[in-house]
């Protein structure tokens, strides 16, 4: 008996290709939905037989601004990650974010998709968000009578696939701050298989050191893949203020961390394994982290 196939194969579509934001604008008025790396539109429209209807930003050259030398980094909608991965001032200024760009997916996937993409798709899951929380991101954002906003990571995630974006605005890049004196980043999260795969839980943590080198005095933590939105867990991390960090301080933390989120059971992990998944990591990216800045020194 033949089974049902799932389509593989894309519909015809009519994609536009301009220059301007106005036949952007233009264009999406007329029902088209936007296009950048397209690595999350075009699978959908392969099992879904819908968008048809597309309009690509890659001719915007605003859109492909990256500036990665500045107090704060800045990505444009257009800039595929595997740019901002090669680029040695984004890892060094925000190596959270990077560990998570790098977590995307396979090469060819990188090589297409971009982190506005990755941010406005708002998956729980999405390995570049915890980086960008901790590392302060704001999203900007225009629409065509040329109304700007600027919105902060946190609020602009509203719920899994929903965003603060209004009807006919669009975002056209991404700031976040460089790390600074005496700080570091990492980003961790498990899966099955090192890549083509989503996160079961992830965390993303974010050190200040006194100048002693040892002792912290803020510590960021994010965490991905255990709640509707990444969640701002860096309340669990007051334990560790104050102190050098140690096993029996990070064990409070983790286990504060663990009760901060609200994970589902699903076919890939039950809410216990995934609470489980959270103190562990919370420890490991915060070692990583200060492992980092001992090497740094």
């Amino acid at each position: 008996m033949a089974s049902a196939l799932r389509p593989s194969h894309l519909p015809e579509m009519d994609l536009q290709c301009p220059t301007n934001l106005g036949d952007v604008f233009r264009h999406i008025s007329n029902g088209a939905q936007l296009l950048a790396g397209g690595t999350d539109i075009l699978l959908q429209a392969s099992v879904r037989g819908e968008p048809n209807k597309l309009v690509w930003t890659g001719g915007i050259e605003s859109m492909k601004e990256f500036d990665a030398d500045s107090d704060f980094i800045k990505v444009g909608a257009s800039v595929p990650l595997s740019t901002m991965i090669k680029s040695n001032a984004f890892r060094d200024g925000a190596p959270a974010v990077a560990d998570g760009a790098q977590s995307v997916g396979s090469l060819q996937l990188r090589n297409q998709a971009t982190m506005v993409g990755n941010v406005c798709t708002a998956s729980p899951a999405a390995d570049t968000v915890p980086g960008l929380l901790i590392h302060n991101c704001v999203v900007a954002t225009i629409d065509k009578e040329n109304n700007k906003r600027e919105i902060a990571l946190k609020d602009f995630l509203t719920g899994p696939g929903k965003t603060n974006l209004g009807e006919g605005e669009l975002v056209t890049c991404l700031s976040f701050s460089r790390l600074g004196k005496n700080q570091m980043s990492a980003y961790q999260r498990f899966t099955q298989r090192e890549a083509l795969d989503l996160a079961f839980a992830s965390v993303a943590a974010r050190l200040e050191f006194e100048e002693d080198g040892q002792t912290l005095m803020t510590v960021n933590l994010a965490l991905g893949a255990v709640g509707p939105t990444a969640i701002d867990a860096s309340a669990a991390a007051d334990i560790l203020k104050g102190h050098p960090i140690s096993e029996g301080r990070l064990d409070i933390c983790a286990d504060a961390a663990s009760q901060l989120c609200s994970p589902i059971s699903d076919h890939r992990a039950s809410a216990g394994y995934r609470r489980q998944l959270i103190r562990a990591l919370v420890g490991d990216v915060v070692r990583q982290a200060a492992t980092r800045y001992g090497n740094k020194k």
